[in-house]
């Protein structure tokens, strides 16, 4: 039901859709892993809207971060990278906030090699996101990114 939602007519239902695929993947109580190359063909043309409308970006984002703190090995990083922090920094669902630098964080503590070419593209969003006052972080997250 929400992988028919991320292709739907109206932007709100694929908004919804990237939500709920992303809650389930985080609530899971099996390995979702197998099913991340299909959700991320899905979300590629969500990340990739040039608009945020119904925080449709901002919920596709939030997704693509859960499935890394899931399992990031079986996310090609490489190819998701770049998508995924250009629709960064969030801009209106900051509760997406919470999992999109939590990922971060766990990419620069356990995958440092493979985020550290697209650091010259994040690095930016990360002062950003730093300096707004309505970024939200985990305490950890917060401590760790201000450390850099």
């Amino acid at each position: 039901m929400f992988m028919a939602a991320l292709s739907d007519e109206h932007a709100e239902v694929r908004s919804n859709g990237a939500f709920g695929v992303g809650a389930l993947i985080e609530s899971a109580t099996i390995d979702a892993s197998p099913y991340f190359g299909d959700v991320l063909k899905a979300l590629y043309p969500l990340i990739k809207r040039s608009d945020n409308s119904n925080n449709i970006k901002d919920n596709a984002a939030g997704c693509v971060a859960r499935l890394i703190l899931e399992n990031a090995d079986a996310v090609p990083l490489s190819d998701v990278l770049p998508a995924w922090i250009s629709a960064l920094p969030i801009r209106g669902d900051h509760l997406e906030d919470l999992p999109v630098y939590d990922a971060v964080c766990h990419l620069l503590k356990n995958k440092r090699a493979d985020i550290e070419p697209f650091m010259p593209m994040l690095m930016p969003v990360l002062k950003q996101a730093m300096e707004s006052t309505d970024t939200l972080f985990s305490d950890e997250s917060r401590q760790y990114l201000a450390s850099l």
